[in-house]
């Protein structure tokens, strides 16, 4: 990845779900929240309400992060390729065990930051094409 200094980078749907993957990998959120634009938007088939801004996600997610930390669970996000709602490329979400298939994840871009997640259980997983990339898993998992 180009750096990200570089006056003509533009942040790609894939570079966005490589930085969410990497989160949950190392449960760490700082460098995706650096990305999130003000009206970031998270959403998910399985819960009914959408969250609508950046700082409605942060209190979210780290209080989450921290859980997985403590249970010490382990999930992974492979990237992926499962063309659907306008999007090509995705995350491939499992958990325990990199074949236990939970959903996918869509990431939207607007001028140069992270403007929303939507995770998804239609499409389902298993039709997502797979490539074994985990951005930011340790090679011990």
């Amino acid at each position: 990845m180009k750096p990200l200094e570089e006056k003509n980078y533009q942040l790609t749907e894939k570079d966005a779900l490589s930085i969410y993957a990497k989160m949950m990998h190392t449960l760490d959120s700082s460098e995706f929240e650096s990305f999130l634009s003000e009206d970031f938007s998270y959403s998910s088939q399985k819960v009914l309400t959408d969250m609508n801004s950046k700082d409605e996600f942060i209190e979210y997610i780290r209080p989450k992060l921290e859980t997985i930390k403590k249970t010490n669970s382990s999930g992974y996000a492979e990237l992926g390729v499962c063309p659907a709602y306008g999007h090509t490329d995705c995350l491939i979400m499992a958990q325990g065990d990199k074949s236990n298939l939970l959903g996918v994840a869509y990431a939207s871009v607007d001028k140069g930051k992270i403007s929303g997640i939507s995770l998804c259980i239609v499409p389902t997983p298993d039709s997502a094409e797979r490539s074994g990339i985990y951005p930011g898993l340790s090679s011990k998992n």
